[in-house]
């Protein structure tokens, strides 16, 4: 049987509610910075546009005549003025449009995730919340109560049954993040101190991750 850790959910009013066990195996995983690391420059790679285009020398509008006569000059013979080495040319060899996207094994990424949530829940920087969700749209006592539970700076993460009012009430906050179990972003989790997880999003990822 996998051992577990405990960990105490409150409300969004900080108010205490009750004691959970987490499973060790996700919450406790020996730490590996180079792990994580290659599951944070992954994700970025998939979310690069690849749009970065540079005109190679058939592309460039200009006459194809010759610039000047082939000989008497004392210069170098030249064509085209569209070729490389003049100002306004071609650029060879340059950037085109591509995919940075590569494969990743899914057994690495689920033990960088792994290693990822035990690093934050040593450091004390995971809180649990019975559920994120709010009767209004109102960021301002949404704002109040992040106060309450003594968070500077966090990541939220929620199932992928996101509540509308919470959302739209934490986008204009700064300093905090929402996303979901589906669109899981380790670099957002890394970038803000406190990982703030839902009661329903511990349970996802225990069954994704274990």
């Amino acid at each position: 049987m996998v051992s577990k850790a405990k960990i105490k959910i409150t409300n969004l009013d900080n108010k205490p509610l009750e004691d959970i066990t987490l499973s060790e195996k996700v919450f406790q995983a020996k730490e590996d910075n180079a792990i994580i690391a290659r599951l944070v420059n992954w994700q970025l790679a998939k979310k690069r546009q690849g749009t970065h285009k540079v005109k190679e020398r058939g592309e460039i509008t200009g006459s194809t005549a010759k610039i000047y006569k082939q000989k008497g000059m004392g210069r170098a013979r030249h064509g085209s003025k569209k070729v490389v080495q003049f100002k306004g040319g071609g650029v060879v060899h340059g950037p085109t449009p591509r995919s940075h996207e590569y494969k990743l094994n899914s057994k690495l990424r689920k033990n960088a995730f792994r290693i990822l949530f035990s690093t934050k829940f040593r450091e004390g920087n995971i809180k649990v919340i019975d559920k994120l969700e709010l009767s209004k749209i109102k960021t301002k006592d949404l704002n109040t109560k992040i106060k309450k539970l003594g968070i500077e700076s966090a990541t939220f993460l929620e199932t992928d049954k996101v509540n509308k009012n919470f959302q739209l009430s934490i986008k204009n906050l700064k300093n905090f993040d929402l996303i979901s179990c589906k669109g899981i972003n380790a670099a957002l989790i890394l970038k803000r101190k406190t990982l703030v997880i839902s009661k329903g999003a511990i349970q996802h990822v225990e069954e994704v991750y274990k």
